[in-house]
């Protein structure tokens, strides 16, 4: 459900729609370089557009007001965040589009849209934290207006009845991880720098891909003889973190004689996008044969690497420091279920020693005799 296929194509007009109440030039730019750009479908070839510029597209003038005022607030001042939630807002453009209410508009939706919309997440097989994430998107947008001056509005979001209950344990969902030798494989079946380098990127430094494409060439710095990265972290927290030495050469490689811009580009030269980075591992996924069919991704990495800290017996307290978890619950959900993992391992290893060589008895080297006719 994060793919852009369920996103509206729309194209921006040549002047953005402003809102009433005029917005200097310089926040305009500054919100434009934020917020950032977004590709238009998949394909390498699929153009790039502003987010601002398609929210000023998809919604009316008075909600792309509201909008923006939501994006601006303190408790959104990350980059990625804003970015987030703008692609939260498109997505829910895109459901207003579909039942036939363009521009999208504060108010549009009612108690049984929204109801209708878990039901075709839930048909579609959607995630439950990402159902989550997207509804709680759609109710601070309303709840922010609501106090700033859209007094009748009605938040269409019950959460009693529509938030999904989230199991912090589930294993059956939950993000798979890569064993080390699988990792090494990955690795091995890269083949250009740049893609080891996306990859050991995520992985050693437990990155979330939103604030690895946002990193400009500045936050490359150097400490004590050693390069590090100044991240701006979900949540807004800034976090300077030092680089292996293979990461530091591989970065060195892809930055070649650029001193300003984006710290990830495509061949264009352009700002890597998290769709971009997904086809890239979903491509070294298919070439080291992991996770059984399942697509690689970014989150795959960092949770592989936390999991990873979890077995060398790190203490829950710096592997939720080092992954930034705001919830020492999130770090434990990870320590839970890989323990929980390795426990099943060992009481269907202690009943499986009951049954040793059983299966022998249908293989073809050991096939029973024929019983004598009667």
């Amino acid at each position: 459900m994060t793919g852009s296929q369920n996103l509206p194509a729309a194209r921006p007009a040549s002047g953005v729609a402003r809102p009433g109440v005029a917005i200097g030039e310089e926040i305009i730019n500054h919100l434009r370089e934020e917020l950032g750009v977004v590709r238009l479908g998949y394909r390498p070839t699929d153009p790039k557009v502003h987010r601002l510029d398609l929210l000023a597209e998809i919604c009316d003038r008075a909600t792309f007001q509201a909008v923006i005022k939501w994006l601006s607030s303190g408790k959104r001042r990350a980059r990625t965040t804003r970015q987030g939630y703008a692609d939260d807002v498109r997505l829910w453009a895109g459901f207003a589009a579909a039942l036939g209410r363009q521009p999208f508009q504060l108010g549009t939706f009612t108690y049984e849209d929204v109801t209708s919309w878990n039901l075709l997440m839930e048909a579609r097989g959607a995630r439950p934290r990402s159902v989550a994430r997207r509804l709680s998107s759609l109710s601070s947008l309303h709840e922010h207006a609501r106090r700033h001056g859209w007094n009748d509005l009605v938040n269409p979001v019950d959460s009693e009845d529509h938030r999904p209950s989230i199991d912090r344990h589930d294993t059956s969902s939950a993000t798979p991880v890569l064993e080390v030798a699988e990792l090494d494989a990955v690795v091995r079946k890269s083949e250009t720098a740049f893609e080891a380098l996306v990859v050991l990127l995520l992985y050693i430094l437990a990155g979330r891909v939103s604030e690895m494409c946002a990193a400009d060439l500045d936050q490359r710095i150097m400490r004590g003889g050693r390069v590090h990265l100044d991240l701006t972290r979900k949540g807004s927290k800034e976090r300077i973190l030092p680089l292996s030495a293979s990461v530091a050469d591989l970065l060195e490689l892809h930055v070649a004689d650029r001193t300003t811009g984006p710290l990830l580009v495509d061949e264009e030269g352009q700002r890597i996008d998290r769709f971009e980075v997904d086809r890239i591992l979903t491509r070294l996924g298919k070439r080291a044969r992991v996770l059984g069919g399942r697509d690689l991704t970014p989150h795959v990495l960092r949770a592989s690497r936390i999991t990873h800290m979890i077995d060398a017996n790190e203490s829950l307290a710096e592997i939720q420091a080092f992954a930034d978890h705001a919830d020492p619950a999130t770090t434990i959900g990870y320590f839970t279920r890989r323990k929980a993992t390795e426990r099943n391992g060992l009481l269907v290893d202690k009943a499986e020693a009951m049954f040793t060589g059983v299966a022998a008895r249908w293989t073809t080297s050991h096939r029973p005799e024929e019983a004598p006719h009667a």
